[in-house]
């Protein structure tokens, strides 16, 4: 996947508002747990800050509410993207 949409998806992930370790996201998303600390530097230079917990048990939880846009495609949109293939 782009970086864009794994950051996307890592804070769907955050904003269930279950803490997840870096360990757990990295295998989610299928890149190195230093891409995730990347990833959460990214968020956070565009406004979204996650919070870190520290320790053997500790991982990142995201402490606010984001408005995530609808990812609805129609059948128009899927077709398009398709034809760019």
């Amino acid at each position: 996947m782009s970086k864009l949409s794994n950051i996307l998806l890592m804070m769907e992930y955050l904003q269930s508002g279950r803490k997840y370790s870096v360990k757990e996201l990295a295998t989610k998303l299928e890149v190195s747990e230093r891409q995730i600390r990347s990833y959460k530097d990214d968020l956070e230079q565009a406004g979204i800050y996650v919070d870190t917990i520290m320790g053997p048990y500790g991982g990142y939880v995201l402490n606010q509410t984001i408005r995530m846009p609808v990812r609805k495609f129609k059948k128009k949109d899927r077709e398009f993207i398709v034809d760019l293939r």
